[in-house]
């Protein structure tokens, strides 16, 4: 009995120690309340202001104002709380138990007999243990509770100020109630323990008793289950062997996926004979707890392969080359065009034109969907190696290709690198597998009777000269120079430059060189270059 009182006699001495509190407690106390008490004054202006007529956006506004003082109040209350006792209020809250969601009526009810037996089995155990636990709960939360309601008490000893008083034996009452509450439920918890272990059966004495009580009502009929399911795994297991024998393609070591699938089939019809087995001789025998056992075995394996087979069976169907997706055809693929190689397990994939090769899980091709190639289908802008200009400006030659990145190098030898997404979105032009180069050069209309005859004649032949004389002619298609059209003030001629991918590098020079020449050309034949000319005409 001495245990009943321990505790409370604790408390006991514990309220008699003197707590700290000063005048500074006082005074922050104080400004808190002034704090909330102009708080409040606002938000009673607020409340009122939004019964007047408003606009729509004036009524959110003030809604959010009220919605912001209510949380700067309550802040303040906390606040109030928290030095006033001394402790964090949330202390002696105990959080509300989270109530598991039911199972359905019907599966509720089926599953009744194996719930109600595992409750009646463990109620004595749990019932001990959640009242431990709140005793635990009382033994930390107590001391907390008498020390705020003494600290509450110095404060009103040495309050002067008549409001805060008011608040201060508000607070005093609510811990006093607290401590007499927690106490009793203390003592309550703690007689009901006392009770249980009066009453008490020793372990291996309820472990027997339940056992004996088991067998004697349940015996016969588990042992009719096991013998059942052992009949059915014998009989199953004769039947694999005898295939077995028929058809040896079973047991070699390279089998395919569809005979691995037949195999997996099989093993899965094994199982599910194995529980409807003695779950049928449960029905029969009227025994709902074992009954309630074998159909939750079930209804877990179906659970388990309800999206599991249907997965599966496509994998298998790729496999097997009668897929969606199919070898030596072409999908899309990360944002690329590949190729496919090797359906396996793990799919090998190529892009032909940049040479890189992924390795791919069966599974991530399931909902792709392959198509035959055609010949002349592009397969990537360019290879490594390869000149390109790019829509931003960007001259260079491809010195790097990844899944992630591009790289390319420009004669200088920088380095750019760019997303392949980014890249691809530039529109690049490749100029290693041919260009042409279109240039216009124009000349004074004091030439326009020669424009479209004899100065695009000479004007070529010069040209020409020149490519031989800059070694260009081994990498030139074709050359043509022919008029283009009559500008504001000049006469433009048109100069059209095929060339081969190997003078790719010297793209920008030739465009220099072609222009360069064309002056050289003026000034050998004496033709006039305009330049734009405005004409101011004086009013009579």
């Amino acid at each position: 009995m001495l245990k009943y009182f321990f505790f409370p006699f604790t408390f006991l001495l514990f309220l008699s120690s003197n707590a700290f509190a000063d005048e500074e407690t006082l005074y922050m106390l104080n400004e808190l309340k002034i704090s909330k008490q102009t708080l409040e004054k606002e938000l009673k202006l607020k409340k009122l202001a939004i019964k007047k007529p408003l606009s729509e956006n004036e009524s959110e506004q003030l809604k959010k104002n009220i919605k912001n003082l209510n949380t700067q109040i309550d802040d303040l209350s906390t606040k109030f709380s928290k030095i006033a006792t001394g402790i964090e209020l949330t202390v002696v809250q105990r959080n509300a138990v989270q109530v598991e969601t039911t199972l359905s009526e019907d599966f509720q009810l089926l599953l009744k007999p194996l719930i109600q037996s595992a409750k009646n089995g463990t109620k004595e155990m749990r019932e001990k243990a959640y009242l431990h636990e709140e005793i635990d709960y009382y033994k930390s939360i107590l001391p907390k509770a008498s020390k705020a309601y003494e600290n509450i008490k110095i404060l009103l000893s040495t309050s002067k100020d008549k409001e805060l008083t008011q608040e201060l034996k508000k607070l005093e009452r609510y811990w006093k109630q607290q401590v007499q509450l927690l106490s009793s439920k203390l003592n309550a918890s703690l007689h009901q323990v006392a009770l249980l272990e009066k009453n008490a059966v020793s372990l291996s004495s309820r472990l027997q008793e339940n056992s004996k009580n088991f067998f004697h009502e349940r015996g016969l009929i588990l042992f009719k289950g096991i013998i059942g399911t052992l009949v059915v795994l014998t009989f199953m297991r004769l039947i694999y062997f005898v295939l077995l024998k028929i058809f040896p393609i079973f047991t070699k070591p390279s089998r395919s996926f569809y005979i691995r699938f037949m195999d997996l089939l099989y093993k899965i019809a094994t199982i599910t004979l194995a529980i409807i087995i003695p779950m049928a001789i449960f029905y029969i025998e009227e025994d709902s707890f074992l009954f309630s056992i074998g159909v939750l075995l079930f209804l877990g394996m179906i659970w388990a392969f309800r999206n599991l087979i249907a997965n599966l069976w496509q994998q298998a169907r790729l496999f097997l080359n009668i897929g969606s997706v199919r070898e030596e055809e072409r999908i899309f693929f990360e944002g690329l065009p590949w190729k496919v190689k090797n359906i396996n397990v793990f799919t090998i994939i190529e892009n032909p034109t940049t040479g890189m090769y992924l390795r791919v899980p069966i599974e991530r091709l399931v909902g792709l969907h392959s198509r035959p190639s055609h010949k002349n289908e592009p397969w990537f802008p360019c290879k490594l190696e390869e000149w390109v200009i790019l829509s931003d400006g960007y001259y260079g030659k491809m010195t790097g290709i990844s899944l992630e990145f591009i790289e390319l190098e420009n004669l200088g030898g920088g380095r750019k690198t760019y997303l392949v997404a980014d890249f691809l979105a530039l529109s690049p032009l490749n100029l290693s597998s041919d260009m042409r180069l279109l240039e216009t050069f124009g000349i004074s209309y004091k030439h326009q009777k020669e424009c479209t005859t004899t100065i695009p004649n000479l004007l070529q032949e010069f040209l020409l000269a020149k490519f031989e004389k800059e070694d260009y002619t081994h990498g030139l298609i074709k050359l043509l120079v022919q008029f283009k059209s009559a500008g504001d003030s000049s006469l433009n001629i048109a100069i059209i430059v095929n060339l081969s991918g190997n003078m790719a590098p010297l793209y920008f020079k030739i465009q220099r060189d072609i222009q360069r020449w064309c002056v050289d050309a003026s000034n050998e034949y004496n033709w006039e270059i305009p330049f734009p000319q405005l004409t101011v005409h004086q009013a009579s």
